[in-house]
């Protein structure tokens, strides 16, 4: 049996993956302001992931029957639509706070957590790759998501016996992608797109996002890189 620890399990990306590990029979330790999963393999902590107060104390437990510990970090905020003049201060700050500060330390009190255990670690960072190409409106997502790169990449050097990625779902119709849908035109120069998107029938279901990503989880052998996107695989 595994243990996974997930962030962001009420909706989207987040929710899919916990069912799954569910499914298979896994312990699923959820991290979330909403509790919308009830199984008897499943754990809620009620938590804002944004204020570091009520997860800087989280401890990463290895219970009897465990023989893998997983870290998956989903939780995240697309943070305002617009032009950077027209950003407001208190949002830069609550974007980074959930797209990297929490994350970040999560990874730290897990690997350090973990050190003395004697089972395989693992730790899955939900990045986009809006973190490898500017898109207009999105500075603050594209950033915190390039530093969770950049992140994950330090942590597999530090760390080489931990399994480290930091993936890219790709397009998946989330509530995220209706914020995005949902921009001012005048913010957001590339709306049009982004509604062509959805009404092209081009995103991905969450569910199926999900079980590529614990596809690379169950086989992390087959992947040499740390940052790469799941548009790029054949699973």
């Amino acid at each position: 049996m595994k243990k996974f620890y997930i962030t962001g399990t009420s909706s989207g990306i987040g929710y899919a993956l916990a069912q799954h590990a569910l499914n298979e029979g896994h312990k699923v330790v959820g991290f979330s302001r909403r509790q919308k999963i009830e199984h008897p393999l499943y754990k809620h902590v009620k938590i804002d992931l944004s204020e570091l107060s009520q997860y800087v104390s989280i401890t990463f437990d290895h219970e009897k029957g465990v023989d893998e510990m997983i870290l998956i970090n989903n939780a995240g905020t697309l943070g305002d639509v617009k032009p950077v003049a027209r950003l407001k201060p208190t949002k830069i700050a609550h974007a980074y706070a959930l797209n990297v500060t929490a994350p970040s330390v999560l990874c730290q009190l897990f690997v350090s957590h973990t050190a003395a255990l004697k089972v395989p670690r693992s730790i899955l960072n939900i990045s986009s790759g809006a973190g490898s190409y500017a898109i207009p409106s999105w500075s603050t997502y594209c950033a915190s998501k390039a530093a969770l790169d950049m992140f994950s990449q330090v942590l597999k050097q530090d760390h080489p016996e931990v399994n480290c990625f930091s993936v890219g779902p790709g397009i998946v119709d989330t509530a995220m992608q209706g914020d995005i849908r949902s921009a001012s035109e005048d913010d957001f120069p590339e709306l049009q797109r982004f509604i062509g998107y959805k009404e092209g029938g081009e995103l991905a279901a969450p569910e199926e996002v999900a079980r590529k990503l614990h596809y690379i989880l169950e086989h992390p052998q087959e992947f040499d890189k740390v940052c790469f996107s799941l548009r790029d695989l054949s699973l």
